[in-house]
C-alpha cells in the first residue's frame, strides 16, 4: 500500500511531467525554492524559509536525493521542524516520511517496469539517485 508521503511525490512527478532522471533543484526553483551549497558538517541538508542549504560534500546523485528530501519536507511538513523534534516524538516519522516522498518524486515503478530494469545499480543509474536508496524505497513505490 502507497503512503501519502509516497501519493504526493508521485503526484507532484506526474503534474510536472517528470520522467528518468529529476533535476531536484529546478523542481525546488518552480515551486519557489532556492538551493545553495553550504559547508555542512554534520548534516546534508537544512532548509530556513524558501532556502534549502546542502551540504558541499555531496556528490551529485546524493544532492539530488536530499534536495527531494528537504522538497518533502517543505510540502508535507509546514512549521518549525527543530521545535517540533526538540518536543514532540515526532522527528522519526517526519524524516521518513521526507524519504518515501523524495523516492516517489525521484523513481516511477511504471518506468523501472517499462524499461525493464532488473537491477537496483540500473535502477540508481537510470534515475540518478543512490543506489542503496533504490533498495530501501523502491518495493514501496511499485503500485
Amino acid at each position: 500500500m502507497m503512503t501519502r508521503a509516497q501519493r504526493v511525490g508521485r503526484e507532484m512527478r506526474r503534474q510536472l511531467g517528470l520522467q528518468g532522471e529529476v533535476d531536484a533543484e529546478a523542481v525546488a526553483n518552480r515551486l519557489g525554492c532556492e538551493v545553495v551549497t553550504w559547508p555542512l558538517l554534520t548534516l546534508e541538508e537544512m532548509a530556513s524559509g524558501d532556502a534549502i542549504a546542502v551540504a558541499k560534500r555531496l556528490n551529485p546523485s546524493w544532492r539530488r536525493w536530499v534536495v527531494a528530501h528537504a522538497l518533502g519536507h517543505k510540502v508535507l511538513h509546514p512549521g518549525n521542524h527543530a521545535w517540533m523534534r526538540a518536543r514532540t516524538q515526532l522527528g522519526h516519522r517526519l524524516e521518513r516520511e521526507a524519504e518515501e516522498f523524495a523516492g516517489a518524486l525521484l523513481m516511477d515503478g511504471r518506468e523501472v517496469a517499462e524499461r525493464r530494469l532488473l537491477y537496483s545499480w540500473e535502477v540508481a543509474e537510470y534515475f540518478g539517485v543512490p543506489d542503496e536508496l533504490v533498495r530501501l524505497q523502491m518495493p514501496l513505490a511499485i503500485e
